[in-house]
């Protein structure tokens, strides 16, 4: 039997006698019931197995079995046999899950191969997490074991995919963005520089345009609630010709002589978490990914080619997102699978340049994968500053959120900045320069409905436009979906 304090045999003592509360058991020993949870914690890294059911409002727990009683994954195999706890006729509610529980149903999302990986990742014993999994079983979830793809898995909202394991696939996108980014990087060697800026100057009286597309995601899936797929890859092409077409019409109904064109890219336009969140339809990474990078190519191409017909000058601004982040521990900090697309992009404009002599007024500005891109417009009079978002909120009316812009604005005296990552759209309101909010093209789900500025999808922005004079930004165009709903 394992050690335990004194405080540790009376919870235990408690647990023993029946069904109980946490409420219960601190009235009994005069303790608090934080204390209570932090002992039966305890007791369950000791091997101590309990069980927990809702009775109205409250959460009762019992001892069903001790260090010696506990049931290890059947041996001689790394799965359990869970056939003997049957699931519960109950619909499964988040709010009850403990925080191991919650990793655990999140881990089963996407698959896991064995006990021992869970055991590992939580610092548990195999039998306490085998435990666990029964704990969700009674609690109505759906976990089950599949012998024939050697994997255990929870039924639900996010269906597994794929048998293979997260670190396997991690291991393999790291593979395929080593492999992708040195081939581009070899030709890129091959051919002439694509200049990273046009050096225009500003001419008085005329204005810069600037085009602000983010957070596509092209490998998502959204679908309704009775299951309508509302966004995919296939209509990705479309929407980026579709938010093309509308910033320029916007361009002409601004009606100003232009300098430059900023086309800036706001990262997310690649889906790297899918390599951990499930979102595979199949083992195959490499696909996965490449799918999305040729996916993106040509529209992004008719993108720089609509707008270095239309404007004397082009920039693109490349910046990355979080969801294409595809590294592990231990590997190159570049390792993001937005940067392979916009290389990608990069290498053809650079070849057509050499070639056929094109795309001579264009130029992109890729540099290196960290959280801001800072770039000259007007001339220089004026900075842009570029951000994906994930480490800023699209708000200044707190002071945490004030001080966090102000330091930015300090750290970057910039005149305009853009972000997307949250999916909402405008330009926040704050005493300082314009900070402009760009929402994404694909339709807005949980994240956007918990800050609580969701619209219907149709009257969501896809992408933002404006012009700028030398005295700072003149309008705002957000480019939202009606008209392209209207032309599917």
């Amino acid at each position: 039997m394992p050690h335990l304090t004194e405080r540790q045999r009376d919870v235990l003592a408690e647990l023993t006698d029946g069904p109980t509360t946490y409420a219960d058991i601190a009235a009994e020993l005069d303790i608090t019931e934080s204390t209570v949870s932090d002992h039966i914690a305890a007791l369950r890294e000791a091997g101590y197995a309990f069980t927990k059911e809702r009775d109205g409002n409250a959460v009762e727990w019992e001892l069903i079995a001790t260090p010696e009683e506990s049931v290890d994954a059947t041996p001689g195999h790394d799965l359990p046999d869970l056939s003997q706890t049957p699931i519960a006729d109950a619909e499964p509610d988040t709010g009850d899950l403990t925080d191991d529980e919650r990793v655990i149903a999140r881990e089963l999302q996407t698959g896991v191969e064995s006990i021992d990986a869970l055991a590992e990742q939580l610092d548990d014993r195999p039998s306490v997490i085998t435990e666990r999994l029964r704990d969700l079983r009674r609690q109505g979830w759906h976990v089950y074991v599949d012998e024939t793809a050697s994997h255990i898995a929870i039924e639900g909202d996010s269906t597994l995919r794929s048998s293979e394991h997260i670190g396997t696939r991690t291991r393999k996108a790291n593979k395929w963005w080593e492999q992708r980014h040195n081939q581009l990087v070899r030709e890129y060697k091959g051919l002439n520089d694509a200049p990273s800026s046009v050096n225009a100057d500003a001419t008085a009286d005329s204005e810069d345009w600037v085009f602000h597309l983010t957070d596509v995601h092209a490998g998502d899936f959204v679908r309704q609630d009775d299951g309508t797929v509302v966004y995919e890859p296939d209509i990705v092409p479309d929407v980026i010709d579709y938010a093309t077409r509308r910033s320029l019409h916007l361009a002409d109904v601004h009606d100003a002589e232009y300098d430059t064109a900023y086309v800036l890219l706001g990262g997310d336009l690649v889906t790297g978490e899918g390599v951990y969140e499930g979102q595979l339809e199949n083992g195959d990474v490499q696909a996965y990914m490449d799918e999305q990078i040729d996916l993106l190519h040509d529209p992004l191409l008719r993108l720089c080619d609509a707008y270095a017909d239309a404007f004397d000058s082009v920039e693109i601004i490349c910046q990355i997102g979080n969801h294409g982040d595809i590294r592990a521990s231990g590997t190159s900090k570049q390792a993001n699978a937005d940067l392979i697309a916009y290389k990608n992009l990069r290498n053809t404009v650079a070849a057509l340049r050499d070639r056929h002599g094109e795309f001579q007024n264009l130029a992109m500005k890729i540099g290196e994968a960290r959280a801001y891109r800072n770039f000259s417009m007007r001339g220089g009079k004026l900075t842009g500053h570029l951000r994906h978002g994930q480490d800023r909120d699209p708000q200044a009316s707190t002071s945490a959120r004030m001080k966090e812009w102000m330091s930015t604005l300090l750290d970057h005296d910039f005149d305009i900045a853009y972000l997307g990552h949250h999916h909402v759209s405008g330009v926040i309101p704050w005493d300082g320069p314009p900070i402009v909010a760009t929402g994404s093209p694909k339709p807005a789900g949980e994240f956007v409905e918990r800050l609580g500025v969701g619209v219907p999808s149709r009257y969501q922005s896809i992408a933002a436009a404006h012009g700028v004079s030398d005295d700072g930004m003149t309008g705002y165009y957000p480019i939202d979906g009606r008209a392209f709903e209207a032309t599917k």
